[in-house]
């Protein structure tokens, strides 16, 4: 039986950028009560507190955007890294040109979101969609991340100059692509809170929905054990099956 679980929150606790369903919200309360429970996800720290919104705040771990901003259960500021003004017009510029291509596969003639842009103060995050698009045509966009990934595989001299200024990007999420500093990913950040709590790895799990090759959750695999699943309730049907018991 682990001792600190480490979730995902987009579709692995909650539905994309939304709120832990009702019914899970009671589950998750009594997970924390059990364990040690940490956050980490692309979003920003402001962004967990709305799809988590569970009273007696101080329960959870969270680790923003990829891990680099930390914060421990009682709000200390464990380590927060900055992206600069560089890196921002550098990025600016390639995810727009990422989000026009990828407009143009999927034939959409709609006007463009003015939700499409995140810097998050950690990482930049670029939305093909929107990110407060419906969930219905989020998912329904690039349900396997196949088109950005492909978007990204073409465009290597444009990578090489992001990794240039510091900046590596992966699809996220549903519409997602997320431009975090170098080397600074979900299996870095998570090896880094590992030891400055002390942790032992085998006492720990990673439970996230996108273990896969290429998937913005691939770096946790060989850091600590690791649980794939499809979405939040089959998260919530193993946190019933497997730790609640």
């Amino acid at each position: 039986m682990p001792k600190h679980i480490f979730f995902d929150l987009d579709s692995t606790l909650t539905p994309s950028r939304a709120e832990i369903l009702p019914e899970h919200k009671p589950l998750f309360e009594k997970l924390c009560e059990k364990f040690d429970v940490v956050v980490i996800t692309g979003g920003a720290e402001t962004q967990i507190k709305k799809q988590l919104p569970i009273e007696n705040v101080g329960r959870y771990y969270m680790l923003s955007q990829q891990g680099n901003h930390a914060i421990a259960k009682d709000g200390t500021l464990l380590w927060h890294e900055a992206v600069s003004a560089e890196q921002e017009e550098a990025v600016k510029k390639f995810a727009l040109k990422l989000t026009e291509d990828f407009r143009a596969v999927k034939g959409w003639v709609m006007p463009m979101r003015d939700d499409t842009f995140e810097n998050r103060g950690s990482q930049f995050a670029s939305s093909v969609l929107g990110f407060h698009a419906p969930n219905k045509e989020k998912y329904a966009a690039d349900p396997d991340q196949s088109i950005r990934r492909a978007l990204l595989a073409g465009h290597p001299k444009e990578l090489a100059a992001l990794r240039e200024v510091g900046i590596e990007a992966m699809p996220a999420g549903t519409t997602t692509i997320d431009f975090i500093l170098a080397g600074r990913h979900k299996g870095y950040n998570i090896t880094r809170f590992i030891e400055r709590m002390g942790w032992k790895k085998e006492d720990c799990i990673y439970i996230g929905d996108a273990l896969f090759k290429g998937g913005n959750d691939e770096s946790v695999i060989g850091v600590i054990p690791t649980h794939p699943v499809k979405d939040h309730r089959e998260t919530f049907e193993f946190i019933k099956t497997n730790l609640l018991q």
